[in-house]
């Protein structure tokens, strides 16, 4: 089974056109499941980005593997109405469209991430089948100054034109697990501190 994906330039773009999309039609911008806080621009479209990368990394994981084709959400909805329903609207298997089975919750994960892990409040009322984990290798500063510039003028046409040139983005699948499983596991509480397999603290924020 091939767990390695690459991610174009296209999948990326058509992501962080989609992150400032929901900037622009007035997403909540409050970063809950870490500090709270309202997030900048910057780290705003990377969050969502990134997101996005991890679902287009695992529909052409199932693609490559199982020639499963996974038909994605990219509409921007207006309101802060969280729809409780699988990352992946539909799927075509062997030529036929057909509503996905189970609810899957895609998740992205930095690249040296060692857990996996899911929000205790977005798990208790978010219901989902599955969760999926996909490591993405998404730079931190992938977003260079200019466009920031092109975004305060709200010229689309700019911003488009100035998305840099990343020709691709690697992606890795890096966990599955069905909902029973999850609820068996423990729970970390906001600044806690607890082992790493080498032995040494870390801090958990959620």
């Amino acid at each position: 089974m091939k767990r390695a994906v690459v991610l174009t330039r296209e999948d990326y773009k058509k992501s962080v056109k989609f992150a400032l999309s929901l900037w622009y039609v007035g997403k909540p911008k409050g970063d809950w499941r870490i500090t709270g806080t309202k997030r900048d621009l910057g780290s705003y479209i990377t969050n969502w980005a990134e997101g996005k990368l991890a679902e287009v990394a695992f529909g052409k994981f199932l693609e490559s593997n199982w020639g499963v084709k996974a038909e994605l959400d990219f509409g921007v909805y207006l309101g802060a109405q969280a729809v409780n329903r699988g990352d992946m609207v539909a799927v075509e298997i062997g030529g036929v469209r057909q509503t996905p089975g189970i609810k899957i919750d895609i998740k992205s994960t930095k690249p040296a991430s060692l857990w996996a892990m899911v929000d205790l409040r977005e798990f208790n009322s978010r219901r989902y089948d599955a969760y999926v984990w996909v490591k993405v290798g998404l730079p931190l500063n992938h977003l260079a100054r200019p466009i920031f510039e092109a975004v305060k003028n709200r010229n689309l046409a700019e911003i488009e034109s100035r998305i840099p040139s990343l020709e691709q983005v690697n992606a890795e699948i890096a966990g599955f697990a069905y909902r029973e499983e999850v609820e068996k596991w423990r729970v970390f509480r906001g600044g806690r501190q607890f082992l790493t397999l080498r032995g040494q603290k870390e801090a958990f924020f959620c």
